[in-house]
């Protein structure tokens, strides 16, 4: 699936602004697809220092960032991204109850990063321009009350990232039989999840069967989950290739 032509649009007008007036340039939050497209598009341009932050390691949504010569080896997330606390009084409502509340305030998707739930709080990542309309705007989450107050950064625990190792051995690196080893699935089901749609390669839809697979990449499945392929190497007395994965859980 080709990338969005107007996302690589808005980024080449934030390089080319971070250029001409040496300033620092980002975009809203994007998805972990949309950061994918970026990634590809400006890899191995010496005209784009590109990064990707969102508030705090180990965020899903981030900002790109293009940062100009004279800017710091330093997280930017700073420049431009916010956080608040929200308790709730009673209760402990879900990401789909904090995530509705914020968008009934009038807030749009791409204004707001991660959801960090801790018990009856969570923590909000938001671009600094819509930071007032959460604290002030924000009264309920579902049906219970809820306090909230700006925090820094440092303050946002990073999410927690559950993942398990698997290792296994391939014939090769095709998406059908390393999506079927690393998900405990035969070849075959492989094969039919892939043409049916049900199988992303980072993070865009994959109907190819023979698509090329290497160290690195993301391999979802609707249903089963979402895994990253994280080496290869060493070949078994039949052949096969030696791999490593971690699945998300």
């Amino acid at each position: 699936m080709a990338a969005d032509p107007e996302l690589i649009k808005r980024a080449e007008d934030l390089r080319d602004r971070c250029e001409r007036r040496s300033v620092l340039t980002h975009s809203l939050f994007l998805t972990p697809a949309e950061q994918y497209a970026l990634k590809k598009a400006f890899s191995g341009r010496a005209d784009a220092r590109l990064v990707f932050s969102g508030g705090v390691p180990g965020t899903d949504r981030c900002a790109a960032f293009f940062l100009p010569e004279w800017y710091p080896d330093e997280d930017p997330a700073a420049e431009c991204i916010k956080a608040v606390r929200v308790t709730a009084g009673f209760g402990q409502p879900g990401h789909r109850d904090y995530l509705g509340a914020v968008l009934a305030v009038g807030i749009k998707r791409e204004w707001i990063g991660d959801i960090i739930i801790d018990g009856q709080t969570a923590y909000v990542l938001c671009m600094d321009s819509v930071l007032d309309s959460i604290v002030l705007d924000l009264d309920h989450v579902g049906r219970f009350g809820v306090r909230r107050e700006e925090v820094p950064l440092s303050d946002v625990p990073a999410p927690v990232i559950r993942k398990k190792e698997v290792t296994f051995t391939a014939q090769s690196p095709r998406l059908d039989t390393v999506t079927g080893a690393m998900f405990g699935i035969s070849r075959t089901a492989a094969a039919r999840f892939i043409s049916e749609g049900l199988v992303s390669l980072n993070y865009a839809e994959c109907t190819d069967t023979d698509a090329q697979v290497l160290p690195g990449d993301t391999i979802s499945v609707r249903g089963k989950g979402k895994g990253v392929l994280s080496s290869e190497g060493g070949q078994s007395r039949k052949g096969r290739t030696f791999y490593t994965a971690e699945i998300f859980i």
